[in-house]
């Protein structure tokens, strides 16, 4: 098949190369290609053209700096691997200078990994599918967001070692904010849920899409509770829960639980490490393209121990996806 995607020539130069922008490129030209693979060596090439085509006044720094982007994209390339092992859907040859898609059937991990990096280069965010052919449809991406929440859910569960709730609206089991916040703390024990004056009335979540807990035999408060926000736009430091975690007990518990919630922010993103550091600051704990996809495979063993994790049952709608959306671009080209 032929994908003619959109080099991201903006951020293959000038003073700071985006290298994991650049590796997006690489990744879905490997995903998207007849072999499954792709040469880092088109890096550089693919930089030419545009340099010519868009950019002359670059043409010149662009062939100073070809060994860097080729190199700094391999790196970065390198620490996906490392960071992801078997959850990791690509593999890099020894040498660095090929790139195979070569994904594990039925695995979640990977299939998370995939489709976060499809959300990552939707047009609102990257060049590099506008104009491709193959970017989702509204109502595809649609569902891809909420196919992410539920491997948000499954990874905040594996992170906590306990129970999670899809509790984004809409909710996969149709329920009501109360009902369901009322659902969640029936197994917790740790306050008691009732609005208060002058709550919104009519929540859809609060800002809150997981919460994930792994209370005690014992009922007693004092255990690992995490409240997640989901984000899958360009705006995601813009929703960090950090400032509302306080606003949201005292509008909904009338007996607040004493046990703290742990603020996480999770996205399908992968941040260079200066970028994350800033992240963690504004946002407090972050689960990320390079973090989401080996708590999904964790979560595989909690599932198995009988751990509530909703939209569990929903991962292996997601990976078929996967599966079918490189299929349908086959058919596309």
């Amino acid at each position: 098949m032929t994908v003619h995607m959109c080099f991201p020539i903006d951020d293959a130069t000038g003073d700071r190369i985006d290298f994991d922008r650049v590796a997006d490129f690489l990744e879905l030209t490997a995903f998207f290609a007849n072999d499954c693979s792709a040469l880092a060596s088109d890096i550089a090439n693919q930089a030419m053209i545009g340099a010519g085509e868009d950019h002359a006044d670059l043409d010149e720094e662009m062939r100073k700096g070809e060994e860097e982007i080729i190199t700094g994209t391999v790196v970065r390339i390198e620490e996906r691997q490392s960071a992801l092992d078997t959850t990791y859907p690509f593999e890099l040859s020894i040498d660095g200078s090929i790139l195979t898609y070569a994904p594990t059937r039925a695995s979640f991990g990977q299939a998370a990994y995939t489709l976060s990096l499809v959300l990552s280069n939707l047009r609102a965010i990257s060049p590099i599918l506008d104009g491709s052919g193959v970017h989702p449809e509204d109502g595809e991406v649609r569902t891809l967001r909420q196919y992410f929440q539920y491997f948000a859910t499954a990874a905040l569960a594996a992170e906590i070692q306990g129970h999670a709730w899809s509790f984004g609206f809409p909710r996969p089991d149709g329920t009501g904010f109360i009902a369901k916040l009322a659902e969640i703390w029936q197994v917790l024990g740790d306050g008691r849920v009732e609005a208060q004056i002058g709550a919104p009335l009519r929540p859809k979540d609060d800002q809150v899409d997981v919460f994930a807990a792994r209370p005690h035999p014992d009922r007693l408060p004092g255990f690992p509770v995490a409240a997640a926000q989901v984000a899958t736009g360009k705006d995601a430091q813009d929703k960090s829960l950090r400032g509302h975690l306080g606003a949201f007990k005292g509008r909904w518990f009338a007996q607040q639980p004493v046990t703290d919630f742990a603020p996480y922010m999770i996205v399908p993103f992968a941040r260079d490490k200066d970028g994350f550091i800033d992240d963690v600051r504004v946002m407090g704990n972050v689960l990320h393209r390079l973090r989401v996809p080996r708590r999904v495979a964790e979560a595989e063993q909690l599932v198995a121990a009988s751990v509530t994790i909703e939209g569990y049952d929903h991962l292996a709608d997601a990976a078929q996806w996967v599966e079918d959306y490189r299929a349908s671009a086959e058919d596309a080209a």
